[in-house]
């Protein structure tokens, strides 16, 4: 998902250096809403490659991925650029008609990707580079152009409270789980947040997205609340998994959002919201992530934020959302 968001600039790049210009976007379908959200892509091409790939055995796989692979060829590109650079990604890149431009040896994810571009960018910059800075600089190679200004990721959707919170209430969207357990926070210090939060008549809601994280996030609303009485009694974990759609209008909707190095934390900030990023696994300097609203990093490798660096980090986010621009 976050190379998904790092990826969104490009489109506004391309269309302001190149007004008119049609551009088709093909993502992996569990983030295809994400791209649709765009309102500068004229096609979204879903690939199911992650479903395909478990049951490719069955003739009616088989009939999908030889229906969905002629309705790829069937148009003609001016380019195909694989923004990713792995090999899966430069292979799938290359059924598609036109000329295939793709990063540098020293840039692509995966060493082998090039040899599979007609087009290779001559860039200095590594792979371990941040991500957006190098999309947004391969694509205006490819199409001819200098990138300028800041990053805008351009979605277009709707704020929306989640109905089970009170009213038009306040919340903190907490974002406390990750698929790798380096990256993540104490959880004594998100419950010492949570009430930080609560004591200030903030809704904290803690997400997850499967059963394991649904368990941990119960533990901390609860902890949360039992901290500091009818105050916390806001702090809830979501009692649902949103779909990525619905989840996009909840970010918007949220007046923060604070959560380790996830692909939801950026795609929070790509719609604009203010969001704190917690990093304890991962360094913020491989990211370098501009936000579309107000955005702090902390942390980093091996150094987890204190609880006090993260809150005044929040206060200031919440205190630039509300100052005037001009």
């Amino acid at each position: 998902m976050g190379d998904v968001v790092h990826a969104l600039p490009v489109v506004h790049d391309i269309l302001s250096a190149h007004p008119g210009a049609q551009i088709d976007w093909l993502v992996e379908e569990a983030y295809a809403d994400i791209v649709r959200a765009h309102p500068g892509v004229r096609r979204v091409i879903p690939l199911a490659l992650r479903r395909w790939r478990k049951g490719f055995w069955r003739a009616d796989v088989r009939r999908e991925w030889r229906e969905w692979k002629a309705g790829l060829r069937a148009e003609t590109y001016d380019a195909v650029i694989d923004l990713q650079g792995l090999v899966k990604s430069a292979l799938i890149a290359r059924l598609a008609r036109g000329p295939l431009y793709g990063l540098s040896w020293a840039s692509a994810r995966e060493a082998l990707a090039p040899l599979f571009y007609r087009h290779r960018q001559k860039t200095s910059l590594h792979r371990t580079e941040a991500a957006v800075p190098r999309y947004r600089a391969l694509v205006a190679w490819a199409l001819g152009y200098a990138p300028e200004g800041k990053p805008r990721y351009g979605l277009s959707l709707q704020a929306k409270c989640p109905e089970w919170l009170p009213g038009e209430a306040s919340y903190v969207m907490l974002l406390s789980a990750t698929a790798k357990d380096r990256k993540l926070w104490d959880e004594a210090r998100w419950i010492a947040l949570g009430q930080a939060l609560a004591a200030q008549d903030r809704a904290c809601v803690f997400a997850w997205g499967n059963a394991a994280e649904r368990e941990r996030a119960e533990r901390l609303a609860a902890a949360v609340r039992a901290g500091d009485g009818a105050a916390a009694a806001a702090a809830q974990a979501a009692p649902s998994a949103f779909g990525l759609a619905e989840w996009m209008r909840v970010l918007r909707g949220a007046s923060a959002v604070v959560g380790v190095d996830t692909g939801l934390l950026y795609l929070a900030a790509a719609v604009g919201t203010p969001a704190v990023a917690i990093y304890t696994g991962s360094s913020p300097h491989s990211v370098e992530f501009e936000s579309a609203g107000p955005w702090r990093s902390l942390g980093d490798s091996g150094q987890q934020p204190a609880v006090d660096a993260v809150w005044q980090a929040t206060q200031a986010v919440l205190a630039e959302s509300h100052r005037p621009r001009g």
